[in-house]
């Protein structure tokens, strides 16, 4: 069990410590399931979604990533073996919405999640529901901020990962 703080940097420390870790007490066959929490997206609040895809606020299934000068671009796809197992394990929990979805990761918690009531605000709501909807549709169920580090190191390393999260509304 292991906690990262908020956002792509902090995931993306905690998880190369970890795999480095992993290396050096010579584990095989490693899965990571990570918890935590998300906007809902046209879902019940306090549903799971299980994330079979990460995708960016661009609704692309990719993380870009500076190394040195260059950009570098990583896949985001989950194992969909493992997110299946996991939907099949949620079945043996009554009044409990589980489902398997993309999440859409951003780099911001206020603008770049479409909400209204930060300190700056350059959208407007119809905007904001216009950019929701094409998310909803691309198959997005919920929104946070540390997915795609997440299943383009786990895709990267060879190690199945997934990530479930709890969404509120």
């Amino acid at each position: 069990s292991q906690q990262h703080g908020m956002g792509i940097p902090s995931i993306s420390i905690m998880l190369h410590e970890l795999i480095k870790l992993l290396h050096h007490a010579k584990c095989r066959d490693v899965t990571i399931i990570r918890i935590g929490t998300s906007g809902g997206l046209g879902i019940e609040a306090g549903s799971v979604v299980i994330t079979d895809t990460a995708l960016d606020s661009s609704l692309r299934p990719r993380f870009e990533q500076v190394v040195l000068d260059d950009v570098v671009v990583r896949s985001t796809e989950l194992d969909r073996g493992l997110a299946e197992e996991l939907l099949a394990c949620s079945k043996d929990i009554p009044d409990f919405p589980t489902l398997i979805g993309h999440t859409m990761c951003t780099y911001d918690f206020y603008e770049g999640q479409g909400r209204l009531d930060g300190a700056l605000c350059s959208f407007s709501s119809e905007k904001k529901l216009e950019y929701l909807r094409r998310a909803y549709d691309a198959g997005v169920r919920n929104i946070e901020m540390e997915s795609t580090a997440f299943a383009a190191l786990c895709r990267l390393c060879g190690l199945r990962g997934e990530s479930s999260l709890s969404a509120s509304s």
